[in-house]
């Protein structure tokens, strides 16, 4: 009897023992593909989950993953060309438009200044200043796609390098000085004398301060306030463009720098510009980021690394 019982006793431990090596076998391997899956996710390599089982399940797991994978692989591939696709015929588009453009601009400035004569009637000047205006407007907004094109398609140069950011920023405040001046704006620049330089592509961070400037001029115009602050901070530079208008709620700041997305009414503006900045800024290696309290101020930051 006590013979018997030490067998089953031995018979159950060898039992319970290759359970326990089952378990762990099952746990390596589905740790396995955990992890697997988790670097595919991180990585742009087109991987698969291949691992040496017995275990029927696992098979049939691994194989229903790798025809996900599959699947996956080809919608991407499918997607990035649709993609560089669709971002060649923006920039074509915007191109065969951009001709006709520049002689519509042209002749309405003519009409706007012949018209400004004051044999003609007011109405008629009206109309054709309006045409110039409109025509200025669409400019702008070909313009934009026309870059977020060229960026998204990878086409936009940039070349950084050792420039002095304290004189970009002074330059691109004085081409607004004469429109800042006719809208009585208060103007507060804080740029320290010693240089300050940085690498950056010079053409993208000016179009970045312009976007902005843009901006705080259009949407923060009301608190007829506009400041420029240029200073260094653990060995970044930092650019602050601010404003004293409506400001935006928290939701609005998270979605301010997603493309076509504006705060104005649907007819101002393309909703390119702060998306273009966003861009253009993480081209250069640098951070765009904005802080505003509603009906009190705005701040956009340019965080250039060192």
């Amino acid at each position: 009897m006590w013979l018997l019982f030490a067998i089953l006793s031995f018979v159950l431990l060898i039992i319970l023992i290759w359970q326990q090596i089952q378990h762990k076998e099952l746990e390596r391997e589905i740790n396995y593909i955990t992890d697997r899956l988790a670097s595919l996710s991180i990585t742009s390599d087109n991987g698969f989950v291949l691992i040496p089982t017995d275990n029927d399940s696992i098979k049939k797991l691994g194989a229903v993953l790798n025809t996900l994978l599959q699947d996956f692989y080809c919608k991407k591939s499918e997607f990035e060309q649709s993609k560089q696709a669709m971002a060649q015929v923006l920039t074509n588009i915007s191109h065969d438009i951009r001709t006709p453009l520049t002689v519509l601009k042209g002749n309405s400035e003519m009409l706007s200044n012949i018209t400004n004569d004051p044999s003609m009637p007011e109405n008629v000047h009206a109309m054709a200043d309006k045409i110039d205006r409109k025509a200025d407007d669409l400019i702008s907004t070909i313009n934009d796609y026309f870059t977020m094109s060229k960026i998204a398609s990878g086409d936009l140069p940039i070349k950084l390098k050792k420039e002095n950011v304290s004189r970009l920023c002074q330059d691109t405040i004085l081409d607004y000085y004469d429109l800042l001046e006719q809208k009585q704006f208060e103007v507060d620049i804080q740029i320290p004398d010693p240089p300050i330089f940085a690498y950056i592509d010079n053409e993208a961070l000016q179009r970045i301060l312009k976007n902005l400037i843009d901006n705080a001029i259009r949407h923060g115009g009301d608190g007829k306030y506009l400041s420029l602050r240029l200073t260094t901070s653990n060995g970044n530079s930092i650019i602050e463009i601010g404003d004293h208008g409506n400001g935006m709620s928290p939701q609005q700041q998270k979605q301010i720098f997603a493309r076509n997305y504006t705060t104005a009414r649907k007819s101002s503006g393309s909703g390119l510009g702060l998306a273009i900045s966003k861009r253009l800024a993480e081209q250069i290696g640098a951070e765009l980021e904005v802080y505003s309290i509603q009906n009190e101020r705005t701040t956009f930051s340019i965080i250039l690394k060192s």
